[in-house]
């Protein structure tokens, strides 16, 4: 839309925001459309971590003796909820994606249940009401925001856009003087001419040139993104959700996906576990009180383990018998499997035996020598 105005020819663009994607429809700015592509694929990397999840329902038997062993609860109407139930979308992964690309957008998410008459769970709705009684949903804080005004998106594109517009010609000062390819004393001319322009403007926004110096200031910018504007808006988007690209191609090291798990999902699923069995599970069955046998909790695997190959894991398992550190229950849990009972033992190689010091060994090794003689 254009008007005519004061003899002069403004323009006016506007366009709805997609609420998935914070993008203006209309918009087709190449610094835009690089930034939707970017943040859109981050988005749907951490939504994609997130939905895979299963949400174990489980009892725990109280052992005083040792780690308290884990009996699943597959099948209760908890697990059916959480894991199997579309919840008012397509599928249960498509209301988990759905759930984290919200928290990327909004500071609070709130998580209505839906009981039925006997007091058990058979739904759960994200709450678009009006008035919540935060006491009654189950409540998700963003771990995406810096502040209740400001996400880590408007923080990093402010950061982006400072950092573009830095490098922007935005006209031409004509001095009196050569270029010179061979020194930089144009170039200090130059910068001397700019220098004492602006301190004598910053006295009341009135400058002054000599005779021979001529501003040409542009009235219209013609550029799209070079392949540094580009890398930059990468980087500065990754790096704040803690990421890398290889991430996103699938091509991350080990370190490079335990580094983004722990930074940017876990925090997130250890919010989960808590809210969820807080809202979830009634309060005598939650607490470890005297005189119950059990206790129940959800559960949510975020075991960096995962990310180990087998030859680490088969690793881990080969020198914990050499020297135990860690009882066999609590390498299951590591492993991501279920305590059992009987398994606070710990399993060592019957070669290996405790000295006190070096010299039983000499010892050792003179009494073989002599029995083998």
């Amino acid at each position: 839309m254009e008007f005519n105005l004061f003899g002069k020819a403004v323009k006016i663009q506007s366009s709805k925001v997609n609420q998935s994607t914070q993008r203006a429809v209309g918009w087709s700015d190449s610094a835009v459309s690089a930034t939707s592509g970017f943040y859109n694929n981050i988005s749907a990397k951490i939504a994609t971590e997130i939905s895979k999840l299963n949400f174990q329902h489980v009892k725990y038997k109280k052992n005083e003796n040792g780690i308290d062993t884990l009996q699943s609860m597959d099948g209760s109407d908890i697990d059916e909820v959480l894991n199997w139930r579309p919840k008012g979308h397509l599928n249960s992964v498509d209301f988990w994606s759905d759930v984290t690309r919200k928290l990327m957008r909004t500071r609070q998410v709130y998580l209505k249940p839906i009981y039925d008459k006997d007091g058990n769970l058979i739904d759960l709705l994200i709450n678009e009401d009006e008035e919540i009684d935060t006491n009654e949903t189950v409540n998700l804080v963003s771990p995406f925001f810096i502040n209740s005004n400001t996400s880590i998106l408007d923080s990093t594109l402010s950061s982006i856009a400072t950092k573009l517009q830095q490098g922007r010609i935005k006209g031409q000062l004509k001095i009196n003087g050569l270029i010179d390819t061979e020194s930089d004393e144009f170039v200090q001319k130059a910068q001397n001419t700019l220098n004492q322009m602006q301190k004598i403007g910053s006295v009341n926004g009135l400058t002054v040139t000599d005779d021979k110096t001529e501003i040409k200031e542009f009235s219209n910018s013609y550029s799209v993104l070079n392949d540094e504007e580009i890398k930059l808006i990468k980087s500065e988007l990754l790096s704040s959700y803690f990421m890398s690209e290889t991430i996103l191609d699938g091509t991350a090291s080990q370190e490079e996906q335990i580094y983004f798990y722990q930074s940017t999902i876990v925090p997130l699923l250890n919010q989960l576990e808590k809210e969820l069995t807080y809202k979830l599970i009634s309060t005598s069955k939650r607490r470890k009180i005297a005189g119950n046998k059990y206790y129940e909790r959800i559960v949510i695997d975020n075991q960096l383990f995962k990310f180990a190959s087998i030859d680490n894991m088969l690793s881990l398992i080969h020198e914990n018998t050499q020297a135990p550190l860690l009882n066999l229950n609590e390498l299951r849990v590591l492993l991501g499997l279920e305590a059992i009972e009987g398994g606070d033992v710990y399993m060592t190689n019957l070669n290996s035996k405790i000295i006190k010091d070096f010299s039983e060994l000499e010892n050792e090794e003179k009494e073989t020598n002599e029995k083998t003689n």
